[in-house]
């Protein structure tokens, strides 16, 4: 990895995106908000929080129980809804809600990556860090008896393994309009991508987020056209969320 680029504007991040990655490869892209931030999953930090003085193979093995315990309670407690899933796939509709899971959201867009770095919530740098998907590193989930696969199996933290998926067009518990919209991807397999999986991470100072999110906008790039789902109208119009008064105009 490369020692981390800072850009002030979208045409300079447009234009570095276009002088890291080459013509014809493949590469994914993850934005963050605050740029201290490394890339693990929601489940990795929720059993990290409970229990921050563990040895990182203790956090490993209590990782991937916590995954199998959160997908076999919610399959028993709720058996309708979860009917005829793979675990994989009930883990997926869980990250939907909000539940912390092993997956880690992606996206093969480097501006939607952009616009997740640029909250401006708060008075953090923000980063964008950029992978490639290499074959030898990240298998693709593309046969359905993978997808059914136990999550001991996929999660093995002896493989040392990554994999890539996307859910169904067609599925019925996750809603895939956002995951079109935003070109999403998850990767999982491990609780955490080290920086040697990392080719670039791009640092955007807090002190442009804000013209950089304007700047997106004015090329469709925003919380409306990345949310347009019914769980997006709920986030959006939460008492967390600043409101526009210009709306009443």
């Amino acid at each position: 990895m490369n020692t981390p680029r800072k850009i002030s504007n979208l045409t300079e991040y447009i234009d570095y995106i276009n002088e890291l990655t080459e013509t014809g490869g493949n590469y994914l892209y993850r934005g963050q908000e605050n740029a201290d931030w490394t890339v693990n999953s929601s489940a990795y930090r929720r059993v990290f929080k409970e229990q921050p003085d563990a040895t990182s193979s203790f956090l490993a093995e209590s990782f991937v129980r916590y995954l199998i315990q959160i997908v076999n309670e919610v399959q028993l407690k709720y058996p309708t809804t979860y009917k005829g899933l793979s675990p994989l796939e009930c883990m997926a509709h869980l990250q939907h809600n909000k539940v912390a899971t092993g997956l880690i959201d992606f996206t093969y867009s480097p501006l939607v990556a952009l616009w997740f770095a640029c909250d401006d919530h708060v008075e953090k740098d923000g980063k964008v860090f950029v992978l490639e998907n290499n074959t030898e590193k990240i298998e693709e989930i593309t046969k359905i008896n993978i997808l059914h696969q136990e999550l001991d199996v996929l999660f093995d933290m002896n493989q040392l393994r990554w994999h890539l998926w996307t859910p169904a067009l067609d599925s019925k518990v996750v809603d895939t309009q956002r995951i079109t919209i935003q070109q999403s991807v998850f990767l999982f397999g491990l609780p955490e991508v080290t920086p040697e999986m990392n080719i670039q991470e791009i640092v955007i100072p807090y002190q442009q987020k804000e013209l950089i999110r304007t700047e997106l906008e004015n090329i469709a790039i925003s919380e409306i056209t990345l949310f347009p789902d019914l769980l997006g109208f709920f986030e959006r119009n939460s008492h967390q969320h600043p409101y526009d008064l210009s709306l009443n105009e």
